[in-house]
């Protein structure tokens, strides 16, 4: 949504006792990548197991997936000339339709297993060449692939 201030606003669902879900709440700050259809592959390692049992960077770099660092080379052309930006972007994952920089916008809400952050996005880059950033990979999509159950959950 987009705030009477102009200010574009995310809502994350985050999984409590995660890694990400400490590391967002320690910071408040994150990286949303919104996948393609072509990283459902990875659906099962990045959203079903554990960053402290799995190095998930090695394991998506065995799916054909390093992990790249942003830069000028990786940033839409208004952020080429950009250098400060280089320190807010993590390694990410390569060829996502956008990447988003978002903070947290107050606290996080309890919502039983998870905690809903309220976020403003500071900025969002997609990849060279690209002015939409492409087809991204919905809940739809992956239940239709049997990847997520129909409560949203990664299937057996």
């Amino acid at each position: 949504s987009i705030t009477p201030d102009g200010n574009r606003i995310w809502t994350l669902g985050l999984y409590k006792g995660t890694v990400a879900y400490e590391n967002f709440q320690r910071t408040g700050t994150g990286v949303l990548q919104l996948l393609t259809p072509r990283h459902a592959k990875l659906v099962r390692l990045l959203g079903g197991s554990s960053g402290r049992d799995v190095d998930k960077r090695l394991e998506c770099e065995r799916l054909g997936f390093p992990w790249m660092r942003m830069s000028s080379e990786t940033n839409n052309e208004a952020n080429a000339n950009n250098n400060a930006n280089r320190g807010l972007y993590p390694e990410v994952l390569p060829e996502c339709c956008c990447y988003l920089r978002l903070t947290l916008v107050g606290d996080l809400v309890e919502c039983g297993s998870h905690d809903v952050a309220v976020c403003k996005v500071e900025e969002m880059l997609v990849p060279d060449g690209e002015t939409t950033g492409g087809e991204h990979l919905d809940t739809a999509m992956l239940r239709d692939m049997g990847i997520i159950t129909a409560q949203g959950r990664v299937a057996d």
